[in-house]
């Protein structure tokens, strides 16, 4: 709106410039008709001076009009330009700094958080009295820097020298949000939201059109933008992907880091527990500029037992909040591994029921001292108490369990737990669908199939009716693994794969994978290995089990990895453990381990959390998860490790780094930026980049246009007070 006035309602006074008009018509005279002498001469001359009077008497008129509506203009204090809606006067001005961990760029004028907070210290001191002021910083979190609403002077009082940039992601649809909460609490309305932001590109926005909309339907919102600080050119470290499963000491892996870089042959290297113990370069495309995203790898041998801290670093650039991420290894003594088994019966023989002793030998072959450690139980044995004190949980045609033992199950699940069901006897088919289906939430019913028997040589086959063991040959199916870059498969040479690819399958159990991922699928489709999640826990399932009649699995010399990397793999997907690698802005949460990790309420007031580079520990909160004690340590705001202590022992670390969406270097325009929010219908009003801080009310309100009307006003006056002496001097005696 170019042209409007503070005062509206005062324009009413623009109907005085009437007033002229009305005293003009009242007061105009009736011309009398006398007789006289023979004076045409002098009729002529006076003719010609009333038209001329009549001329000069209308623009006098003019005059007096156009000064009294000058007049009435003034006093309704014109504006001309503004972005606000509400002219002058008591105001509500909801500032928000950008402090995502892309504001810690540095630029010519210093960094641009820096550069945000100065904008914001100068808006404020400008503002008049009666405007109210509250200020939100968006970053790991939307914190709002005033417990309430302040007046302006007293805002600026407060200087904001203590606020810091922290090193998460900027939340627009959480910005959006919060807002509404402010502004449902303003003093006045409608609110000038001022957002303050390098206008970093994250991608998408989650949850934007909500808040957008809740927004909208709290009240009246001018929104405006300051687009803060310059392009940088940069790399940095996106993301460290370990290997997904647990691992043991002595054993060579590969670290994988998703990077980006500013030029050719940059250098990145792996620090663990303080030492540089690999590197990395990222090379060039040939004939191309393209440096990243691409991974880089960088070659481990697995330390000692325990939990170790480590960085993939780079050169600092001009964006240093991603040029380190941190990240743990933990290397356990052992998995412990509860094997749940049906009771065994003569029939199956030295493999047991399914075939269970041929996995507790692949998990612990020989009983030698290893990763693995494995306590076997028949099912009609199987307690909730044992369920807690395992890392993962495998069950081989397990017989019913009972509604108690089912129950704590679910619940232990749930609540993070990890499980492999190995089930393939044809008898369990009615318990597998009333159980087992609904317990892990797979769809449909279970079908039981049987490749081709064929006869044997010299007896034929024959089936033993309680087992369905047949003693013919089968031709079989062989397994097809889905996903050879799983991390239970990954770095396993071709000639292993292929080996594994014989595997024979001869029977087996048909089940709707429904939404869960399938690893291994047999010939003809069919899923043989399902993995999925229940609650926070994860399971797989296989749907066969490793007696000789059913496969050669246990025959096959990829047997023995293919287990242990399973049961590795499982044993380390629970959500919640003592170490934890993350991102800023998440919550810092382990489930303690160690020397305390029978923690009690008893000894909460010994639970510490301490940040990384911080000489000061806080305590951490204490809740009960399934029986097991899960810490808080709060929002994550600062990249760096975490570390849980009970007394002066470490239960558990979390390592937090940059968000991906921060570590880019590409800002949006600020055209892209108001045509994402137009959008979702929320409308940027104005853009005060290039306006300084001191002059935000004009911005504002615009620029006053009182004392040109009042001069206006003045200068009109003036030319009737000039004129009208004229034409009173030359106008003829009683006319």
């Amino acid at each position: 709106m170019p042209f409007s006035f503070a005062n509206p309602a005062l324009l009413f006074g623009a109907l005085t410039a009437a007033l002229p008009v009305i005293i003009h018509l009242i007061s105009r005279r009736k011309v009398r008709r006398q007789q006289f002498s023979d004076l045409r001469f002098l009729d002529e001359v006076n003719s010609t001076q009333s038209r001329s009077l009549g001329i000069k008497r209308w623009l006098l008129l003019l005059l007096r009009v156009l000064a009294l509506l000058c007049l009435a203009l003034a006093v309704a204090q014109p504006r001309w330009g503004g972005l606000a809606a509400s002219g002058r006067g008591a105001r509500s001005i909801l500032f928000v700094i950008d402090s995502s961990a892309s504001m810690k760029s540095h630029f010519e004028g210093g960094t641009r958080f820096g550069s945000a907070i100065a904008a914001v210290e100068g808006m404020i001191r400008s503002l008049p009295e009666g405007t109210s002021v509250q200020i939100l910083t968006a970053g790991a979190a939307v914190i709002p820097v005033f417990s309430d609403w302040l007046p302006a002077e007293v805002a600026a009082a407060g200087r904001l020298i203590n606020l810091n940039c922290s090193d998460g992601a900027f939340d627009l649809a959480a910005v959006l949000r919060e807002s509404a909460r402010q502004v449902g609490r303003a003093p006045g309305s409608p609110v000038e939201l001022v957002l303050l932001s390098d206008l970093q590109d994250t991608g998408g926005i989650p949850g934007l059109a909500e808040a957008v909309e809740r927004l909208k339907g709290i009240g009246s919102v001018l929104m405006l933008v300051r687009q803060v600080g310059d392009r940088v050119t940069g790399g940095g470290i996106l993301d460290v992907t370990l290997p997904g499963r647990t691992v043991l000491p002595g054993e060579n892996i590969t670290l994988k880091a998703l990077v980006t870089t500013e030029f050719a042959e940059q250098v990145f290297w792996l620090d663990l527990d303080g030492r540089t113990v690999a590197e990395s370069v990222m090379e060039t495309v040939a004939g191309g500029t393209d440096f990243g995203p691409r991974l880089l790898e960088f070659p481990l041998t697995v330390p000692a037992t325990g939990i170790h801290l480590g960085r993939i670093r780079k050169e600092s650039d001009a964006c240093p909040a991603d040029d380190t991420r941190p990240f743990v290894l933990k290397v356990p003594a052992s998995i412990e591994v509860l094997l749940v088994h049906g009771p065994d019966r003569a029939v199956e023989g030295h493999p047991g029921r399914g075939g269970w002793r041929f996995l507790a030998q692949a998990l612990d072959p020989g009983g030698l001292e290893g990763a693995f450690r494995v306590k076997t139980v028949t099912s009609n044995d199987m307690t909730t108490g044992t369920l807690g004190s395992c890392d993962l949980a495998v069950f081989v045609n397990p017989d019913p369990l009972s509604r108690q033992a089912l129950g704590g199950l679910s619940r232990w699940l749930k609540a993070g737990g990890t499980a492999l069901f190995v089930v393939g006897e044809p008898t369990q088919a009615a318990n597998l669908e009333s159980t087992i289906l609904p317990l892990l939430d797979l769809p449909g019913s279970i079908n039981w199939n049987r490749a081709e028997t064929q006869p044997a040589p010299a007896t034929g086959a024959t089936v033993n009716q309680s087992s369905g063991i047949s003693s013919g040959h089968s031709s079989g199916q062989r397994l097809h693994v889905v996903d050879p870059s799983h991390p239970i498969f990954s770095g396993l040479e071709a000639e292993t794969m292929q080996t594994f690819a014989e595997v024979l399958v001869h029977r087996w159990f048909r089940f709707d994978e429904g939404t869960h991922r399938v690893l291994l699928t047999l010939t003809g489709d069919d899923p043989l290995l399902i993995e999925g999640n229940v609650g926070e826990g994860c399971f797989a399932l296989m749907t066969c089990d490793l007696l000789p009649a059913t496969t050669d699995l246990a025959a096959n010399p990829m047997a023995l990895p293919f287990f242990q990397r399973l049961a590795a793999w499982l044993g380390n997907r629970a959500r919640l453990s003592d170490a934890i690698n993350t991102n800023v802005g998440t919550e810092a949460v382990v489930r303690p381990s160690g020397p305390d990790s029978d923690l009690s309420l008893e000894k909460s007031d010994e639970l510490l959390v301490l940040d990384d580079g911080s000489p000061m520990a806080r305590s951490a909160s204490l809740t009960w998860l399934a029986g097991e004690p899960i810490l808080s340590g709060g929002m994550i705001h600062e990249a760096g490790f975490v570390t849980f202590l009970s007394g002066d022992d470490t239960v558990g670390i979390v390592a937090a780094g940059t968000p991906a969406e921060e570590s880019a270097t590409g800002l949006r325009s600020l055209s892209e930026w108001s045509r994402l929010l137009d959008e979702q219908g929320l409308v940027v009003a104005g853009d005060l980049t290039s306006i300084p801080p001191a002059e935000l009310m004009s911005a504002l309100e615009g620029h006053d246009l009182v004392g040109l009307f009042l001069v206006l006003t003045v200068i009109l006056l003036m030319l009737e007070s000039v004129l009208g002496r004229g034409v009173r001097s030359r106008s003829p005696e009683g006319s």
